[in-house]
């Protein structure tokens, strides 16, 4: 059977490209898939040869498909609780944590890492669904002073063993005292970028996101021509590695048909919460052993 030729495919509009296409062309990709309405670089090599590559040394990926839903305005903070049953006010300002997006009967709309850029203002790392969407529709009823928008930020991951003297080469010793899901704004050569200590990986690793997207190819081959010591190699998202370190995938592992609890997700959900004005106890029914039992960050994606 003849492989069907992906070049027939039609492209335009509305299959954006990242800030990183071109850059990314001139190192072979080999596949591409849609993700929040973008094209989205899948492979370099064979999957296992990018796996080895991962746990041994440095890899990059073009994750700007995780497009950022920005919450701000003087109801933000608000806003941002109503979207979740995690109790953000634990999340710091310069802190992440990673959240559900949780529609009024409990199904997971998304599972984004949420970021608190201030105290009003939040962003939302989002996986492959219109949550901008349905956060603008539910803003139209809250009766809340809030502003929704998809802020111009492109994620790129540094992750694996090495990644550490990568991001150290490009942005100096400090960065190296980021905690576990915290970030700090800074810039590399005159671009603007917010720097966390995150990842899809479970391995040591940073994402960069560019706040400048006509620099997106300098950006690119900075972070090549810095890793280049550390044997650093672009590939796809390692689907492998994040199985093995118990990391969900949404549209794949979760859907809106499931709920955090059936997830196991319980650690992410309140039992003070409310979703939408239902409260979780009585939408979820189940048998609390004390608020403790829900409110560690111990396991990872925190």
């Amino acid at each position: 059977m003849t492989p069907f030729d992906m070049s027939l495919v039609q492209s335009g509009a509305r299959l954006r490209r990242s800030p990183y296409f071109e850059a990314e062309q001139r190192y072979g990709p080999k596949g591409y898939t849609v993700y929040n309405h973008m094209l989205f670089p899948i492979r370099y090599d064979d999957l296992e040869a990018e796996y080895r590559h991962l746990l041994e040394h440095v890899t990059l990926w073009d994750v700007a498909v995780e497009r950022c839903l920005e919450i701000s305005g003087p109801d933000g903070f608000a806003f941002a609780q109503l979207l979740t049953p995690r109790d953000l006010s634990a999340c710091a300002v310069g802190q992440a944590k990673y959240v559900l997006v949780c529609a009024p009967d409990g199904g997971v709309l998304n599972d984004p890492v949420l970021t608190r850029m201030d105290e009003n203002r939040f962003w939302l790392a989002l996986a492959s669904s219109d949550v901008l969407l349905y956060a603008k529709g539910l803003a139209a009823n809250a009766g809340m002073d809030v502003e929704l928008r998809e802020v111009d930020a492109a994620p790129l991951q540094i992750q694996g063993p090495k990644s550490k003297g990568v991001v150290r080469d490009l942005f100096g010793d400090a960065v190296l005292e980021l905690k576990y899901y915290f970030f700090t704004e800074t810039e590399v050569a005159g671009i603007p970028v917010v720097v966390t200590r995150t990842g899809w990986t479970s391995e040591v690793g940073y994402e960069i996101y560019l706040l400048d997207p006509s620099r997106g190819v300098e950006l690119w081959e900075l972070i090549m021509d810095a890793g280049r010591p550390y044997e650093i190699r672009a590939t796809g998202p390692s689907d492998i590695r994040r199985i093995e370190g118990g990391i969900l995938n949404w549209g794949a592992d979760m859907t809106y048909e499931n709920n955090p609890f059936e997830l196991g997700l319980d650690r992410l959900v309140d039992p003070r919460a409310n979703l939408h004005g239902r409260p979780v106890e009585a939408l979820l029914p189940r048998r609390w052993e004390g608020d403790d039992a829900l409110a560690t960050d111990e396991l990872a994606p925190m």
